[in-house]
């Protein structure tokens, strides 16, 4: 009788040691995706990804500036976010053979007077829109980061 409670004390602890490992495989795998950049499942990135995937290609100015308009209207809805507020950059016109870029980056737009990036973000996106002629043809090239949600658009003249 001796022998066989000592045989359960044993396989108990076996049982213990074995779920404090599991315990502490789970916690490392969720801190690691923890650092995961995006923190969004696949679903939300194609979500993301399909609002500004259907202006991809050649457009006419006035889609270009409805692409600038969701930019706009997605920096405000996730100004705290910046894996979801992609860069865009307009080729406007050629000077001398050199092209003249506008540019838009949550990370390098600098600050505003209150210390608002996304406020300047927004400020240059509202420039490119205005810089924007409806009739003429547009390219857009659309960049895709690590974590596959876009994180670059370029925008030019045909």
């Amino acid at each position: 009788m001796e022998n066989a409670s000592k045989a359960l004390i044993i396989a108990a602890s076996v049982l213990v040691a074995i779920l404090i490992v599991s315990m502490g495989i789970m916690i490392f795998n969720k801190a690691q995706s923890a650092g995961d950049t995006s923190g969004l499942d696949a679903t939300e990135i194609s979500l993301f990804n399909s609002k500004f995937e259907r202006y991809n290609n050649n457009q006419l100015g006035s889609q270009v500036k409805s692409l600038i308009s969701y930019a706009i209207s997605n920096a405000n809805t996730n100004k705290d976010d910046p894996v979801m507020l992609p860069s865009v950059s307009l080729q406007k016109e050629l000077k001398d053979g050199n092209p003249v870029f506008y540019s838009g980056s949550p990370a390098t737009g600098g600050e505003s007077a209150s210390g608002d990036k996304n406020a300047t973000y927004i400020d240059y996106l509202g420039k490119m829109r205005n810089a924007i002629i409806s009739t003429h043809t547009y390219v857009i090239k659309l960049d895709y980061g690590s974590s596959g949600i876009i994180n670059k658009i370029d925008i030019w003249w045909e």
